[in-house]
């Protein structure tokens, strides 16, 4: 009985928990007939890939224009024929241009974008830039007409912004030499010439094969400018009026004579001069195809101490610039900053024994970058060959002898490895051939003057003061053909060789051959940078092959789009260097 109660129990409390025994369903109201879940909807069809740029921009001469380059669903987009002085800023999808007061004109910059299977986008920006600083023009007050050439005297008259509010107004008169069978189907190459401190422009000069300027610089400026309250006050902002003025004679050339050619224009001086061709053909690289350079300071806080009280009194002190024109013309920093300048190429020459602008003005380090002129060179991949020796300020090696590098190769003329403005070339750097110009230090044969450094007599062979090879150079020897050049947004070629070996062997141990002469005939291995390219231009960090004969391998472009091939092996056979980029 007990057993038989307990079993019914059981058998009431299941009854009465139906969640055990009773579906739900079975007691829910009719539930309406499920649906279908929908299809899945089809995928968008992929967004069309756009490109749109401004087809007209105008921008003031001296103000800074931004371009902006809307891209949309592209996989690249590159730009070429950019103006002299712009660049394309690649983070911000935009071309940055602040033009000069010299250029004035019409551009037309090509934009193309790439979309995986499609064909790439090409549009055209015209570039107006309006003459918005009209300083008065150069006036011809003197010509002598010789055999195939005139010279001029050409006068500026200044205004506030070639000379400072206190002194415009002022003449200043120049030499211009005009090749008369230059015209405009044949035109002639343009050098630009600076004479030394306390010079002037030359009146003999005559040439019948480049326009020559030589204007003139009588307030010693180093062919930079002056505080703008001068002559009242030196404080205050250092504006370039000396440099304004070399740019507008230029300009004023360039526009009256079609046989001048705007992409073979050279700088060149000594001394002074040497310093100004530095600083205008690196700080205005737009204008320039090259830079000639002899006996010049490069680091104007690095100046004797009797050349920096003189620049005193027109830039005002250096504690009195910090960040000011003392290191705006600090060469080094110029090289570090700025890639334009990075893209110039320049010959240096200097003297060991030189009282006046010591060796210490491409050997000693900068305040600012603390780099030397040297160093930053080859650092930065800096087209270049500089040269050494024991001469003085002026006076010659007195063993090697005046131009003892030289066997007639110029960066004007010569049939193959010449510069033009509009062309690449290869920038060359730690080449396996440079002799040691030392680290600045003294070898124990002279005392340190601040003013003089470790120079020492010029006459007597062998006693100076700084250590290093007496007399040497860097990147001598090596040539390019660019007429051979290949330069187009996904492929750089350029034939690379040795000189043929003219000059002289070596007058005595512990010296240089002359001229062209390798001291062997073996190959020369070099870093090898292609500068000035108007289209091929890679992205920071992108990959890049290459090939030089039979090595290949790839290399990655650097921050301002660069590219660098490492231990290139030239020999006398030319070998074209070929760079490659990815297909877009």
């Amino acid at each position: 009985m007990i057993r038989r109660t307990g079993l019914l129990l059981a058998l009431a409390v299941a009854a009465c928990d139906s969640s055990a025994i009773v579906d739900p369903a079975d007691t829910a109201p009719d539930a309406a007939p499920s649906t279908p879940a929908p299809p899945p909807a089809p995928p968008a069809p992929p967004a069309e890939p756009s490109l749109e740029v401004p087809a007209t921009v105008r921008i003031d001469e001296e103000t800074e224009g931004t371009i902006a380059i809307v891209a949309k669903n592209l996989r690249r987009v590159d730009v070429g024929r950019l103006p002299p002085g712009a660049r394309f800023d690649r983070a911000a999808s935009a071309v940055v241009f602040r033009p000069d007061f010299t250029q004035s004109g019409t551009y037309a910059i090509e934009v193309t974008g790439y979309a995986d299977g499609a064909e790439p986008l090409e549009r055209t920006v015209t570039i107006e830039v309006r003459d918005a600083v009209a300083p008065p023009a150069p006036v011809v007050t003197a010509t002598t007409n010789g055999e195939g050439w005139a010279r001029l005297t050409v006068r500026q008259t200044t205004d506030t912004f070639l000379d400072s509010n206190g002194r415009a107004g002022r003449t200043f008169d120049a030499v211009v030499v005009v090749p008369t069978a230059a015209t405009a189907s044949d035109r002639a190459p343009v050098r630009v010439s600076l004479h030394g401190f306390g010079g002037a422009p030359s009146g003999a000069t005559t040439s019948t094969t480049a326009f020559v300027i030589a204007p003139h610089d009588p307030g010693n400026t180093y062919w930079w400018g002056y505080g703008e309250g001068m002559p009242a006050a030196i404080g205050g902002s250092v504006p370039a009026y000396t440099q304004r003025r070399v740019l507008h004679l230029l300009a004023w050339l360039l526009a009256t004579y079609p046989g001048a050619d705007a992409e073979r224009v050279f700088v060149t001086g000594g001394s002074m001069g040497g310093a100004g061709a530095l600083t205008l053909g690196l700080l205005s690289a737009r204008h320039f195809a090259g830079v000639d350079a002899t006996i010049a300071p490069t680091i104007p806080k690095n100046h004797r101490p009797s050349r920096v009280a003189q620049l005193s009194t027109l830039w005002g002190t250096i504690d009195d610039n910090v960040g000011g024109v003392w290191d705006r013309m600090d060469l080094t920093r110029a090289l570090r900053d700025d890639p334009e300048a990075r893209d110039q190429f320049v010959f240096t020459k200097h003297g060991k024994d030189d009282p006046t602008i010591h060796f210490g003005a491409v050997l000693a380090p900068s305040p600012l970058t603390k780099k030397s002129f040297y160093d930053t060179l080859e650092s930065e991949r800096v087209g270049h060959v500089s040269v050494w020796d024991e001469g003085a300020h002026g006076p010659a090696d007195p063993v090697m002898g005046e131009g003892w590098w030289d066997s007639g190769w110029s960066r004007i003329t010569d049939a193959k490895a010449f510069l033009r403005r509009d062309l690449p070339f290869p920038a060359f750097s730690r080449s396996s051939a440079n002799e040691d110009p030392g680290d600045g230090s003294g070898n124990g044969k002279v005392t340190f003057d601040q003013e003089r450094g470790y120079a020492a007599n010029v006459a007597v062979a062998g006693d100076t003061g700084w250590s290093g090879a007496v007399a040497g150079a860097l990147n001598r020897f090596l040539r390019w053909d660019a007429t051979r050049f290949v330069d187009s947004r996904d492929r750089l070629e350029m034939p690379i060789s040795l000189a043929s070996g003219a000059g002289g062997a070596s007058p005595q141990a512990g010296y240089p051959t002359r001229g062209d002469r390798r001291a062997d005939d073996g190959p020369i291995t070099v870093d090898v940078t292609p500068r000035r390219a108007a289209f091929f231009r890679p992205l920071p960090g992108e990959t890049v092959r290459f090939r030089f004969g039979s090595r290949t391998g790839t290399v990655v472009a650097a921050a301002d789009g660069s590219v660098t091939v490492p231990d290139v092996v030239v020999t006398s056979t030319e070998t074209t260097l070929e760079l490659e980029r990815d297909p877009p």
